[in-house]
């Protein structure tokens, strides 16, 4: 974690480019939006192929962390919706998406 002093300007994810070449790994980071078309890269990051090999390694403990404490983290096949998995991350989500269901007159 980012000390306070290092602390850096969040930017929300939910869109994802990764590519490669010999020399490096690319990723994309951006916005999805079911109304607005394909997603939107915001930012990228380029990094070396050990670089990204030791990104992966703790993205995986990271996420066995937060599995540990919070559950399981439910599979993100196509079959699942890209908005609810968003809203689901959202503290209190449960509330708002009841109220904006409410709202928009579909079944609840």
């Amino acid at each position: 974690m980012l000390s306070r002093q290092r602390s850096r300007e969040g930017r929300y994810a939910n869109y994802f480019e990764v590519g490669h070449n010999a020399a490096e790994f690319v990723i994309d980071f951006g916005q999805c939006h079911d109304d607005q078309g394909p997603g939107r890269p915001l930012t990228r990051l380029v990094t070396s192929p050990l670089c990204a090999k030791l990104l992966t390694t703790m993205l995986n403990r990271a996420v066995e962390r937060y599995e540990s404490d919070h559950g399981a983290i439910e599979s993100g096949e196509d079959s699942v919706d890209p908005l609810e998995v968003v809203l689901q991350s959202i503290e209190g989500y449960d509330h708002a998406l009841r109220s904006l269901t409410r709202k928009r007159g579909a079944p609840s």
